[in-house]
């Protein structure tokens, strides 16, 4: 497929596109908050930086057809170490270097023209745009590595993310189940009503996403990241900025109906909270948090299985349970998709320092397989 790459300016790209934009990417499968114009115009306008040590240059493409229909848009930006000066350094990369506020990032197209999408980007850096010492590809789909030179990449990560296929009845996916997984969901609700506790799910949509409903998601997603006898978990959100940027991106995602804020109520009490992305009939589950006193009842594990027991309610087709490979999300039997970030260097010696401290970063050096 022959296809035509154009740089556009930041007024172009969150102005007169933002309409092709927002119909490719509810075309997409699965969907995820992070393709979207909203996300990446908020990203920018939150993280990019423009300062003595690192200057972020815009650097946005999109791909289109010869007919003009829009295949594929690139989010990225040309990042300076230092950001002035004659000697420094030049990464090519996709907006999403946050501190895992993003948890996908790369091209937005859909699964079948990634990889004609990411020959067309490659060939037009090479041959127009090729002032960078480091290219760093993001969200690569496995047969779409063989569009790029193999022998100047390596690759920095591979991040695997899980989808649940949802069917039209709860009885239906606990069935499907370990028999330790549904063992584990009876004894959740088993030991709170044994004790005396009511459970009750509060679900916040557009209308009633307030501050406070944010202010307990953040305590809690604090707690559980502080919690001294627990798996470490980093508290994502401790810095103003990545509150900031969360708060924006939920008033404006939710002022079109596409955030819900999942709460487990214990007596009155909220002791859980995650965010929720309804986009189609794709949901997708971002960040939690809970009150680690209430673990030995594995309130988080009741909280999914309350989510899943509304979404199928409402009509969800499929649930995205967020990237990272761990025990939580394996026992829902989910379909995994694998994705790679990849890092291509040039021949020069200084290419190649700069792509191994890129990856040194990751403390990882591995061979593109």
């Amino acid at each position: 497929m022959s296809l035509i790459v154009n740089r556009l300016s930041q007024s172009t790209a969150f102005g007169q596109l933002q309409h092709e934009w927002e119909n490719l990417d509810s075309s997409l499968s699965p969907r995820t908050p992070f393709t979207s114009p909203v996300w990446n115009e908020l990203w920018w306008k939150h993280f990019s930086r423009s300062g003595l040590l690192r200057r972020d240059e815009f650097l946005l493409h999109e791909i289109r057809r010869p007919d003009g229909e829009l295949v594929a848009i690139a989010p990225m930006m040309r990042t300076y170490e230092p950001g002035f000066g004659p000697v420094r350094l030049c990464k090519v990369q996709f907006f999403g270097t946050d501190p895992s506020l993003t948890e996908v990032r790369g091209l937005v197209c859909r699964a079948e023209h990634q990889s004609d999408a990411l020959y067309a980007l490659a060939k037009h850096f090479s041959e127009n745009e090729n002032n960078w010492d480091v290219f760093k590809w993001s969200g690569l789909r496995s047969d779409a590595l063989s569009q790029l030179p193999h022998d100047k990449l390596r690759t920095e990560r591979i991040l695997p993310d899980y989808v649940v296929n949802l069917p039209d009845r709860w009885e239906a996916l606990h069935a499907t189940l370990s028999n330790n997984t549904r063992k584990s969901i009876r004894k959740g609700y088993e030991f709170l009503d044994r004790d005396g506790h009511r459970l009750a799910l509060r679900v916040a949509d557009s209308a009633n996403i307030d501050a406070e409903t944010l202010h307990r998601f953040f305590r809690l997603h604090q707690a559980r990241s502080s919690a001294a006898d627990m798996k470490q978990h980093r508290d994502n959100f401790h810095t103003a900025q990545s509150r900031g940027f969360l708060d924006d991106v939920i008033g404006k995602l939710a002022s079109r109906g596409l955030v819900r804020v999942f709460e487990l109520e214990v007596n009155g009490e909220v002791v859980a909270s995650r965010i929720a992305f309804a986009l189609g009939r794709d949901i997708y589950l971002y960040f939690s948090g809970f009150e680690p006193s209430w673990k030995k009842y594995g309130v988080m594990t009741t909280l999914v299985v309350e989510i899943i027991k509304w979404a199928i309610e409402q009509g969800f087709s499929a649930l995205n349970l967020s990237t990272g490979k761990d025990q939580s999300k394996l026992r829902w039997m989910p379909t995994e998709i694998v994705l790679h970030d990849i890092v291509q260097s040039r021949e020069s010696m200084r290419s190649q320092l700069v792509a191994r401290s890129e990856l040194w970063r990751r403390r990882g050096l591995k061979a593109v397989p």
